[in-house]
């Protein structure tokens, strides 16, 4: 007489091995649940730090290139400055050697005339950034239309590059040596350095409504217009701050920015960044 000897799990027995297998993945749950949470928030929060501070480098690199005197803070929440495209020094004597700008003759003639309006003047050494955007008229320079030339610009009265008051237009009469200027009063003072600037556009960073937009190419006398590009969203909030220095300190601009994400603990991160930047004329 044969048997037949079958081996199994009971019902108790597969009951008791499932709750054990609950018990155990909950508690694997639970102590996986932590760093894995963590390991979320660090890199949405890296993710954060990463775009502020993609934005504000983008912000210090422009600001550097900022006309001395010409950075303007409004409400904390708008930075404006004109940018320098190039710069050098210009001859303030006669030069004894061949002529420079056109139609001079020896021995050449090529300093800089502060008593005309329209004149041209040897660059010492030569510029990296040759002027490409031309005019005849100093409106074509203050609307950004055509590059600008600027001479000791101290932003106070009667020396202010925002008025108008030592700011002229370049013509197309120009080289890596030399430059030719148009349309606008005698430069009301010389520098001690003689140094001029080459300008091509204003530029605003302006903070509102949850993103800082860039402005560029528009009046220079008129203040910030057109359409901005979007530099950076998720702001909660900005703080742009600017140390005019001194005779012996380089001015200071600081800049501070909070961005937010709703899905983070905490909410936000705030980074700060500051550029100095020229302010001898």
């Amino acid at each position: 007489m044969k048997t037949n000897n079958k081996n199994g799990f009971t019902l108790i027995e597969m009951i008791i091995v499932i709750l054990l297998i609950g018990i155990l993945s909950g508690v694997l749950f639970t102590v996986l649940l932590g760093p894995m949470q963590g390991f979320v928030e660090v890199e949405k929060r890296t993710r954060l730090v990463d775009i502020a501070d993609t934005a504000l480098q983008r912000m210090a690199r422009e600001i550097r290139l900022a006309l001395p005197n010409s950075v303007r803070v409004t409400g904390g929440t708008t930075i404006e400055f004109l940018r320098t495209l190039d710069g050098g020094r210009y001859r303030a004597k006669p030069g004894g050697g061949a002529a420079v700008c056109p139609g001079g003759a020896p021995p050449a003639q090529d300093k800089l005339n502060f008593a005309k309006t329209s004149d041209c003047f040897e660059v010492l050494g030569a510029l990296n950034n040759v002027p490409t955007s031309f005019g005849t008229t100093q409106a074509e320079c203050l609307t950004s239309t055509a590059d600008c030339l600027v001479i000791y610009n101290t932003g106070q009265v009667g020396a202010n590059a925002y008025n108008g008051d030592n700011i002229a237009v370049i013509t197309s009469d120009t080289a890596a040596n030399y430059i030719t200027f148009a349309g606008a009063p005698p430069f009301p003072y010389k520098s001690p350095q003689q140094r001029f600037f080459v300008v091509d556009t204003p530029v605003s960073f302006v903070c509102s409504g949850g993103e800082i937009n860039r402005f560029d190419d528009y009046s220079i006398t008129g203040g910030v217009s057109g359409t901005g590009n979007l530099l950076i969203n998720q702001v909660s909030a900005c703080n742009f701050t600017y140390n005019a220095g001194s005779a012996t300190r380089s001015g200071l601009v600081t800049l501070s920015i909070t961005i937010q994400d709703s899905t983070l603990p905490g909410g936000s991160v705030t980074l700060l960044q500051q550029a100095h930047v020229d302010n001898q004329p």
